[in-house]
């Protein structure tokens, strides 16, 4: 087996990997230096929509592995990639636009806190380009059982 092919792959396994602990981590925060906790449905147990995620990086990584043989299925990381790209952009948007990140509000008994990103979107986002990334490069590799022309062109041929 060429190294070459191995790389979409890896990639992919990469993505799920990352994925996988991003689903763990939290996705906002109260800011160091302030007190308060945060409820964003995403805390605790994994929610429906972690494991998702978490079962689209897998799938990324089965499309990688099939597009070993078939080239066309190159598509499947890259559009489980895409998945998990816009829907942690729309988690960020909806905690971005309500109360709001990196602004001061007004919590219980007039204390003044600051919600920020945790690790989670940066890990989604991370994960989801490397399955991206798997898509697009495994199209380029060739699947297995393809002549790349070169033994065609140095075999004479019979009449």
């Amino acid at each position: 087996m060429r190294p070459k092919r191995a790389i979409p792959a890896v990639l992919a396994l990469a993505g799920f990997v990352t994925i996988a602990v991003g689903v763990h981590q939290g996705l906002v925060h109260v800011a160091p230096g302030y007190e308060g906790t945060i409820t964003t449905g995403w805390d605790g147990a994994l929610s429906h929509e972690e494991v998702l995620l978490a079962r689209l990086g897998l799938v990324g990584v089965v499309g990688a592995g099939a597009a070993f043989r078939w080239r066309r299925l190159a598509v499947v990381p890259a559009a489980t990639g895409v998945v998990v790209l816009s829907y942690a952009f729309r988690a960020v948007l909806h905690y971005a636009q309500d109360p709001g990140l990196y602004a001061p509000v007004t919590a219980f008994g007039g204390a003044s806190v600051r919600f920020v990103l945790g690790a989670e979107p940066f890990l989604l986002v991370a994960g989801g380009a490397l399955l991206v990334a798997a898509g697009v490069v495994g199209w380029g590799v060739r699947p297995a059982g393809t002549d790349d022309g070169a033994s065609a062109a140095a075999s004479p041929s019979k009449r």
